[in-house]
């Protein structure tokens, strides 16, 4: 057998070995992404201002106590600064340049770790205003005695960090499998 003939044979099995990346497939999902973190940036500023503006809202109207007032004046500034750090995280993924079919699969690979731990980040914030809103409520069951709206808040919140938590553990079990075949496409 000549050296010509095991080359040959070498790049065969090389091609067949190497998974045939689809291109313009990777290019239309790495737009689609880009167009939905822009989305996802724009909700992230929007719920962050519009939560901060309900707790203004509450302070001044609904209020009962100058406690009260203080706990929303506190909290009222921290949905505010959640929008903006996710605002900003996500503007920060847009940046990758994404020329070729390497810097298109680093770019996949970045937001699946990126997105990871966001949802780190939103599972420890909001666990910190789960936390606040359990101590409000006892508060309130014990010195103010208001059961009914406490409670429903504290189940409602519940409800979202549990939803937080099952996504991000679910997000970071995928990540490995996802981040292999993304290196398998290489």
């Amino acid at each position: 057998m000549n050296v010509d003939d095991q080359l040959a044979k070498w790049q065969t099995s090389f091609k067949q070995a190497t998974p045939k990346v689809d291109v313009a497939a990777l290019i239309e999902q790495t737009n689609k992404a880009q167009r939905a973190l822009k989305m996802k940036a724009a909700v992230d500023l929007l719920l962050g201002v519009a939560v901060s503006l309900f707790c203004l809202y509450a302070m001044f109207f609904k209020a009962e106590t100058s406690n009260q007032m203080l706990l929303f004046a506190v909290l009222a500034p921290v949905p505010l600064g959640f929008g903006i750090w996710g605002y900003k995280f996500r503007q920060t993924q847009l940046l990758t340049d994404t020329l070729d079919t390497k810097a298109m699969l680093d770019f996949k690979q970045h937001q699946l770790v990126q997105r990871v731990t966001y949802w780190k980040v939103s599972l420890y914030g909001f666990a910190v205003l789960w936390t606040a809103l359990l101590a409000v409520s006892l508060y309130n069951f014990i010195v103010v005695n208001a059961y009914l709206i406490w409670t429903v808040q504290l189940v409602i919140n519940s409800v979202l960090l549990l939803f937080v938590y099952w996504r991000y553990v679910r997000l970071k079990k995928q990540l490995p499998q996802a981040l292999a075949n993304i290196d398998a496409m290489r």
